[in-house]
C-alpha cells in the first residue's frame, strides 16, 4: 500500500505555516521549492536564500553525508517514508543533531477531485531538532519521576533508587536502613486552612528533611502525606537521624500569619537484617510507620517481628470482623449503673462483645482500634443503637419498667451528618420514647467538628435524648466542655476510683470533680467500683451513681428482663 501526502497548494500552505517544527517541499531533484519559519529558524537560512536554489542535502554535513550515502535513497526510490538521524549544519557553522523525514507529496486538484496529468513530483520533508526533543524527553522523564508539589522524587523513582543501593550493597556487604516519616493530620490541617497551607507544609518539611543529608542523600515524596529517606546508618544510628528528622518538622511553620505545629510518625527498616528485596522493605517500613501511628504520632518504631506479627493479627481480625458482622456474631450486653443513695438501678450501660465460634470471646479492647481503622466503626455503630433502642423497647413491653440505656457513641460516628437521623429513627422504629436513651461520648467527640457535634448533641436533647460525658478526667478535660455542650452527668474514669484508698490525692480529685459536676447541675458516675470501700467512699464524697463488678458484672438482655421483673411488680 502506498503511502502518498495528498495534498492541494491551500492545504499546504497552511500545513506549512502552522507546523511546529521545520517542514519544506522539494522537487524531484531535492531542490527547495517551499520552506517553513520554523525552518529557517532551525537552519538560519531565510527562504529566499534557499528557493530555487540549494537542496536539502547541501544542508546536511557533508563528511557524515559522504560516508552514509548508501543511507539515504534517491527521493524517487522513496516509496512511502524514509527517516533517519542526520547532521544539519546551520548558516552560520554550527551544527545541529536533527531527525530528516522524507515522502512523496501527490497534488490533488480541488475542482476535479483527480491527480493532475503532468504534475511535476513534489516530495515534503520534516526536521526535526534532535536536542528539543531530547530536552522534551527529558522534561516528560523527570514529570513521571517526580512530585509536583515537593519537586522530590516520587515513588517510582525512590524504587529504582532503593533497588541500586540494594545491589550496591549487597555486593559490598555494607547496610542502611530505609526512613518512612509520615505527617500527622495533614487532612485535617488542609480542611481547616485550604489545600495552599497543606501543600506549603509539605514543601518546607521536605527542604527540611532534605537539609539533614550533608551530601546527595535519597528523599522522596511518596504519597500525600509520606516521605521516604534511605541513609547509610542502622541501628542507633538510624534512630537517631530519626529523632531528628522529628525534631525539624515540628519547628513552627509560619502560614500567612498562623503559626502551624505540625507531628509526625516515623517508621524504619534495615538492609539486610529486615529484608534483602525493595517490596519487603518497604512492607515492613509500612508495618513500623502504623506502629508509630497507633501512639498517636510524634513517634518513631523500628521494625521487628513482633509488630509484623501484630500486623498480620490485625488483618486477620478485620477479615473475622467483617465476616462477623454478616454472620451476626456481635452481640450486646449490659452493666448496670447504681444509684448510691437506694440501690436502684438509673442507667444500664450498653457493651458489644463478640464470641467468636472458633477463637472464643475477643475483646473490645482489641477488635474495636481495628474496626476503627478499618472503616467499620460506623457501621457497627449504627447497629449498636439500633439493637439497644430494639431491646430496650422490649424490655419496657416485658417489665412494664425499664432504666435509661446508655450508648457509646464514637467521635467517627460524630463525623457523620446523619448521626441524629440514625438515633431518631431507631427510637421509632423500637417504639421507645427518647427519655429513656442516652448517649456517651468521650472527649474525643469534642476535640473533632465542634459546630457540627454542638449541632448533634443539641438537636439529640431536644429530641429528649440525654447526653453523659464518659472517662472524664483522662484527656484534656477542660471546662469549657462542661459549659458549652449540653451534657447531663459526667463519668468518673476507673483509674481514679482504683486509686481512691491509696492515693489521698486521688481521693481529694475525684470528689473535686463531683463539687465542681453538681455545681454545674450534672450528675456523676463513677466506673470501676470492685469493693464495698470504694462504694462508701464515693457515697461519702457525694457521687450520685456507680458502676463495676461490686453491683454487677455485664448481663444478658434476658438476665436484664429477669432482673428488671421484681422491680416493675413493686
Amino acid at each position: 500500500m502506498q503511502h502518498h501526502l495528498y495534498a492541494d497548494a491551500h492545504t499546504r500552505d497552511a500545513a506549512l505555516a502552522s507546523a511546529p517544527y521545520g517542514m519544506f517541499i522539494c522537487t524531484a531533484d531535492g531542490t527547495f521549492d517551499a520552506v517553513n519559519a520554523a525552518f529557517e529558524k532551525l537552519t538560519g537560512f531565510a527562504a529566499d536564500e534557499l528557493l530555487g536554489t540549494r537542496s536539502f542535502e547541501s544542508l546536511l554535513d557533508p563528511a557524515e553525508l559522504a560516508k552514509r550515502r548508501a543511507e539515504l535513497p534517491p527521493l524517487a526510490a522513496i516509496g512511502a517514508r524514509y527517516e533517519g538521524e542526520w547532521t544539519s549544519v546551520r548558516r552560520n557553522g554550527t551544527t545541529i543533531r536533527v531527525v530528516l523525514a522524507l515522502a512523496p507529496l501527490v497534488t490533488d486538484s480541488a475542482q476535479t477531485g483527480t491527480v493532475l496529468v503532468g504534475e511535476p513530483a513534489r516530495y515534503v520533508g520534516i526536521v526535526i531538532d534532535m536536542t528539543r526533543y531530547a530536552l522534551s524527553e527529558a522534561r516528560l522523564w523527570y514529570v513521571a519521576h517526580h512530585d509536583g508539589v515537593t519537586r522530590l522524587p516520587n515513588q517510582t523513582l525512590f524504587t529504582e533508587r532503593l533497588d541500586m543501593m540494594i545491589e550496591r550493597c549487597a555486593r559490598n556487604g555494607n547496610g542502611f536502613s530505609v526512613v518512612i516519616a509520615e505527617l500527622d493530620h495533614l487532612r485535617k490541617l488542609r480542611d481547616a486552612l485550604g489545600l495552599h497551607a497543606a501543600e506549603l507544609v509539605l514543601q518546607i518539611v521536605g527542604e527540611r528533611l532534605r537539609g539533614l543529608f550533608p551530601n546527595d542523600g535519597t528523599i522522596a515524596s511518596i504519597s500525600g502525606t509520606q516521605f521516604a529517606l534511605l541513609i547509610n546508618e542502622s541501628g542507633a544510628a538510624a534512630e537517631t537521624f530519626a529523632t531528628e528528622a522529628l525534631g525539624r518538622i515540628a519547628e513552627s511553620i509560619d502560614c500567612g500569619g498562623t503559626a502551624l505545629n505540625i507531628t509526625a510518625s516515623i517508621g524504619i527498616v534495615a538492609y539486610p537484617a529486615d529484608g534483602a528485596d525493595a517490596p519487603t522493605l518497604m512492607r515492613r517500613a509500612g508495618v513500623a510507620l502504623s506502629a508509630a501511628s497507633a501512639v498517636h504520632g510524634n513517634a518513631v518504631r523500628r521494625f521487628s517481628t513482633a509488630l509484623e506479627g501484630q500486623a498480620a493479627r490485625r488483618f486477620e481480625l478485620e477479615r473475622m470482623l467483617r465476616e462477623a458482622l454478616e454472620r451476626q456474631q456481635l452481640h450486646l450486653v449490659y452493666q448496670p449503673q447504681v444509684t448510691l443513695s437506694n440501690g436502684r438501678i438509673a442507667q444500664v450501660e450498653t457493651l458489644l462483645r463478640w464470641n467468636h465460634p472458633q477463637r472464643g470471646l475477643i475483646s473490645p479492647v482489641e477488635f474495636v482500634p481495628v474496626a476503627e481503622e478499618a472503616g467499620l466503626i460506623e457501621t457497627i455503630g449504627e447497629w449498636v443503637i439500633r439493637t439497644a433502642c430494639r431491646d430496650a423497647g422490649k424490655l419496657l413491653r416485658l417489665t412494664g419498667n425499664l432504666p435509661r440505656v446508655a450508648v457509646n457513641v464514637s467521635p467517627q460516628q460524630f463525623q457523620r451528618q446523619n448521626l441524629f437521623e440514625t438515633i431518631r429513627s431507631a427510637l421509632e422504629d423500637a417504639a421507645l420514647d427518647p427519655s429513656y436513651l442516652e448517649v456517651e461520648i468521650t472527649e474525643g467527640v469534642l476535640l473533632g467538628d465542634t459546630e457540627l457535634a454542638l449541632q448533634t448533641l443539641h438537636s439529640l436533647r431536644e429530641l429528649g435524648v440525654e447526653v453523659a460525658l464518659d472517662d472524664f478526667g483522662t484527656g484534656y478535660s477542660s471546662l469549657a466542655y462542661l459549659t458549652r455542650f449540653p451534657l447531663n452527668r459526667l463519668k468518673i474514669d476507673r483509674s481514679f476510683v482504683m486509686r481512691m484508698n491509696t492515693d489521698p490525692q486521688c481521693e481529694a480529685l475525684v470528689g473535686a470533680i463531683i463539687a465542681m459536676a453538681h455545681a454545674l447541675k450534672l450528675r456523676v458516675t463513677a466506673e470501676g467500683v470492685e469493693t464495698a470501700e470504694q462504694a462508701a467512699q464515693l457515697e461519702a464524697l457525694g457521687c450520685d451513681e456507680a458502676q463495676g463488678f461490686w453491683f454487677s458484672r455485664p448481663i444478658t438482655v434476658a438476665a436484664l428482663c429477669n432482673l428488671l421483673k421484681p422491680l416493675g411488680a413493686v
